[in-house]
Parts: structure tokens; sequence; C-alpha cells
């Protein structure tokens, strides 16, 4: 094999850098948005949380600038991360002919979009630690610190989907030393970060309490993902090696086929939820 075609594999069909600009750009436009909104809103104390907090007197940006950044920043990562998430259990299985890329560009893509994600959720984090409202950086990435006691549990979901989309994100460029097999079993873990922020989300997103119509769209949009989630677990495993005993064929078999079950519940329970008009059952703090 010659070097050219080593370097070709290695930076993928799309020039890195300028997928990189690309996918930034793309949060940008996201992030930029929310945060105008939001500053606007606090500005006037109008803002879900200076209404909420009214003598805290949220106005006074020069104290609270951090706020509309934090906010702007989470809601962009959970857009992103919905993305994510939706990209990669579109793409799953064997039959992938309808997507517009190929294989290696989607992978190419979603790291991208994986990246963007841990970086707003950085930003998220450390503007937390500057938002003038009694935190820093130990309640801030350290479980358990925050002096809200009430929160306790949102901020927990947090810390631990930005240490585990830390700790999980860079995988992929170990992939090679890993093993392929290991670093597929690490990476279907990264699905527990979508959960953790949606959770934190719900729990400690004040928005999701003013506008009574943000908590049933959040549960509605989680339907197609679990459906996604049970197509790819009906599917039979898209990548074949040492075939495996039957014992434990089964119980893997097993084990998809009662996740997929888990989810179908799971859809179920969302409808109830959101038909009988208790969306809002998670208490915001």
């Amino acid at each position: 094999m010659s070097s050219k075609k080593l370097v070709k594999n290695k930076s993928g069909p799309f020039p890195s850098f300028t997928l990189a600009l690309v996918v930034s750009g793309l949060g940008l436009l996201t992030f930029i948005p929310f945060y105008v909104w939001i500053y606007s809103l606090q500005s006037h104390d109008k803002s879900p949380a200076a209404i909420a907090m009214a003598s805290m007197h949220m106005s006074r940006l020069n104290i609270f600038w951090a706020f509309p950044i934090l906010q702007a920043s989470g809601l962009a990562a959970l857009i992103w991360s919905y993305i994510g998430v939706l990209l990669g259990l579109m793409v799953s299985g064997k039959n992938t002919s309808w997507f517009p890329f190929k294989k290696a560009q989607f992978n190419q893509i979603h790291r991208q979009i994986s990246l963007l994600v841990i970086g707003l959720m950085l930003i998220h984090a450390i503007a937390t630690a500057f938002d003038a409202m009694g935190d820093n950086f130990i309640t801030v990435f350290i479980p358990w610190q925050t002096s809200w006691k009430e929160a306790t549990l949102g901020y927990n979901l947090g810390i631990f989907a930005l240490y585990l989309a830390i700790l999980l994100g860079p995988t992929y460029y170990l992939r090679e030393r890993l093993g392929t097999r290991t670093w597929m079993f690490a990476h279907r873990f990264t699905l527990f970060i979508y959960i953790l922020s949606v959770w934190h989300t719900l729990i400690l997103g004040l928005d999701t309490s003013y506008y009574s119509w943000v908590r049933p769209f959040i549960w509605i949009i989680q339907i197609p993902l679990l459906l996604l989630l049970i197509r790819r677990l009906l599917l039979k495993p898209s990548r074949t090696g040492k075939k495996a005993p039957n014992s434990s064929q089964a119980s893997t078999k097993a084990i998809r086929y009662g996740l997929a079950v888990l989810s179908g519940i799971v859809i179920m329970l969302i409808i109830i939820i959101v038909l009988t008009g208790h969306s809002g059952f998670i208490p915001v703090v």
C-alpha cells in the first residue's frame, strides 16, 4: 500500500480542518440566536430565570453576564447531542444506501459533531462556574458539592454527562490501540451522555417549566430516537467476527430483544405522559 493511500485513509474523504470549521460554524449559528434571545429577555428581567429569581435582579448583566452563555450553550449542546444520536441510530445497521454520504464521510461528520458537543458542554460548565449564583469550579466539576441541595441530582447528572463525554469522545482516536470490538463496545455508552443531559435539562432547566410547550416537546422528540433504537436492536449485527458460542448468541439476542421491549414500553409511557398533561412530573428546582 502506498504512503499516499495511507494518508488518504487517515484524513478521510473530507478535509478535516474544513469540516471542523463547517460544524463549528453550525454550532455557533445555533448558539448565537439563543444567546441573543436570552440576553435580551434577561436584560429586561423577562427571562424565565429572572422571573423565577426576581430578588437577584438578573438584569444587571455586568454581574450576571455568564448566565445567557450557560443557557445558550446548554441548549445548543442538547440540540447537537440529539442530532448526533439521531444520525448515529439512522445510519447504524445494514441498509444505509439512502444516506447521502458514504460511511467514511458520515464517520467524519459524526466525529466532528461529537467534538462540538463536548466543546459546548465545557463552555456550559465553565460559564456556570462564573454565573454569580454561588457556583464555582468545585461545585461545577465535583459531584455533591453544590450548596443548592435541591439541585444536587440535576448537577450530578450534568457532571457525569460531561465526564462521560470527555472519557468516551477521544476513544475514536485510540480505536487501533483499543481494538475495534472494544472501541465499539465503549461507543455504545455514548447514548448515556444524551440521556443524562436530557434529565439534567428537565430537572434544572427553568425554561422547561416556564414555557408550557417545552417539556411535552422534549418528551415527544424522544420517540423517534426510541423507534430507531428498536430498529437497531432488532437488526442482526452488521459486523461478524469469530462465531460466538450458541449460548452467547442466545444471551445477546435476549438482551437486545429485552431492550427493544423496554424501549417500546418507554414510548407508550411518553405518549401517556404527554396526553394526560403530566409532562411536568419532574420537579424543576
